[in-house]
């Protein structure tokens, strides 16, 4: 499967069934068009204060979890912040401000994370595979937020499909050349074996400049990658 620079969408190459599958996904170009979340700065103390505040909780929260510059996922997201729809554009006085935030917010916090490790993270994003049971009751969800924040659509990415959802993670790019791909949301990391069912990971892509081992798979900066 390959991005169409001209049609800038994903062309499967393989599987019937797949391509139906994208070609009845209503947001479907807008997902693989779309960038990296990034959370902005005002250049004022609220968003420095903020984001101090962040980085100080998180190296609390490592001590005593490994020797520094170790490789340490920041699983203790979940713990801070709960799992929901965040409004956007969001700056870093908003963010810790909030209790609930959504996987663009995540992904870019664990960046933060990482970086301070000393480790070089960058975005990536993801297309999930669920039924529509599971993407129905996160519509709901999603709905009751949006009627309870007195906000509309417009407010909000349509990253839930009928069977596919869009998602945003973190890649780190290791010494050696190979990604490592983390979803800062649940708080694991992305094997780069092949998959199906439910939550299967279908596509990935990475805006690392550099090209990344992941497997035996090159990833390319920009480039959906069938899996």
């Amino acid at each position: 499967m390959s991005l169409d620079a001209a049609n800038r969408i994903l062309v499967p190459e393989r599987s019937t069934l797949l391509r139906e599958i994208f070609e009845n996904e209503a947001h479907f170009t807008r997902w693989v068009e779309h960038p990296s979340s990034t959370i902005l700065h005002h250049d004022q103390k609220c968003c420095e204060e903020a984001k101090l505040w962040f980085l100080s909780y998180a190296r609390s929260m490592e001590i005593g979890s490994g020797t520094q510059y170790e490789l340490k996922a920041p699983t203790w997201l979940s713990q801070l912040f709960k799992w929901g729809p965040s409004e956007w554009p969001i700056f870093w006085c908003q963010v810790v401000r909030e209790k609930v935030i959504d996987c663009g917010v995540f992904a870019a916090l664990a960046r933060e994370v990482f970086k301070a490790q000393g480790h070089e993270p960058h975005p990536a994003q993801a297309l999930l595979s669920y039924n529509e049971t599971c993407t129905g009751h996160w519509q709901q969800y999603w709905d009751k937020r949006k009627e309870k924040k007195k906000r509309n659509d417009r407010d909000f990415f349509p990253w839930i499909g009928k069977q596919l959802v869009y998602h945003e993670i973190c890649v780190l790019e290791m010494p050696d050349g190979t990604g490592k791909f983390y979803d800062s949301t649940w708080g694991h990391w992305y094997l780069p074996q092949s998959r199906i069912g439910f939550g299967a990971l279908l596509a990935i892509r990475s805006e690392c400049s550099r090209l990344l081992k992941w497997g035996d798979r090159t990833i390319s900066c920009g480039e959906w990658i069938d899996l």
